[in-house]
């Protein structure tokens, strides 16, 4: 341990963790701060936004206009005293959110430590490298979505869609498409990937319902039909599916062709033949 990390009596000062991704938490020294603990919202909002910043610190002003958007200088500048006063009486220490140089500075001079810094390190360092098993070892760090309680407040929505587009890119790079697909419905890279792997491995009918689940999606989602490319995926699948094909015989052709019929919308929706016609004027697929 360096020196400069112990305070004036010689002991380590107390480390601050903060919990952002998949839900909120902070513990210092290894003890979590409970829910009871946080007088107020905003309290546990003011430690979130000074946590998600760079060097964990922000003017006052800044967070004012993040938290209190609708209120004047002085209304908001009341909230904030109340807010600071709660966050500090939260964690523990009058110290716990200091005012510095006209910023307002989460834990000061102490060791703080945010899993969303962790990951989003990690993963530009696994991403830099390429390598798929680092890339795997980096998105199993992603423990959920950003503050997932905190999903409409605007100052969120950045760092939100910044660190998911990290998890989506890992997962791509670890070639880890059924959790991609499974997060991105109407990704069709990840799709047509799941579709080859399938076709190759002669499984025609888990093939179709990957296509099925994708074709739903951008129905359902966007209002259109998957591209030019998967669509051609899709005529070599079922190319093997046409009677005298020599990759079915006996009962496995209807077999496949039942498997992949009846492929379940999303929930409260009902079922939808794959086998009668495209939901698009193009081919239609082929009866026996």
């Amino acid at each position: 341990m360096e020196l400069a990390s112990l305070d004036l009596t010689g002991v380590a000062p107390p480390t601050l963790h903060v919990r952002l991704l998949g839900r909120f938490s902070a513990w210092v020294d290894g003890t979590e701060r409970p829910a009871e603990r946080w007088p107020s919202l905003r309290a546990t909002h003011l430690v979130q936004l000074l946590a998600l910043q760079p060097r964990h610190r922000l003017t006052r002003d800044q967070v004012v206009d993040a938290l209190w958007p609708q209120l004047d200088t002085q209304a908001g500048g009341a909230n904030l005293r109340k807010a600071l006063h709660h966050a500090r009486q939260a964690l523990g220490r009058h110290d716990a959110v200091m005012a510095q140089g006209g910023e307002l500075v989460l834990w000061p001079a102490r060791p703080i430590v945010v899993d969303a810094d962790d990951f989003e390190q990690a993963a530009d360092a696994a991403l830099a490298q390429r390598d798929p098993a680092a890339c795997a070892g980096a998105a199993a760090a992603y423990a959920g979505d950003l503050l997932p309680g905190s999903r409409y407040e605007a100052w969120t929505e950045g760092a939100r869609e910044r660190l998911r587009a990290r998890h989506l890119a890992l997962l791509r790079a670890a070639g880890n498409w059924e959790k991609l697909a499974e997060l991105e419905s109407c990704d069709e890279p990840a799709h047509r990937a799941l579709m080859q792997r399938e076709l190759e491995a002669g499984n025609r009918a888990a093939a179709l319902r990957w296509y099925a689940h994708l074709r739903d999606a951008l129905q359902d989602q966007l209002g259109v039909a998957p591209d030019a490319e998967t669509d051609r995926l899709y005529q070599r699948i079922i190319a093997g599916l046409q009677p005298g094909s020599p990759a079915f015989v006996g009962r496995a052709l209807p077999l496949a062709r039942a498997g992949a019929c009846c492929v379940p919308r999303q929930a409260g929706r009902h079922c939808f033949c794959t086998w009668t016609t495209r939901i698009w004027p193009t081919t239609p697929i082929p009866m026996p």
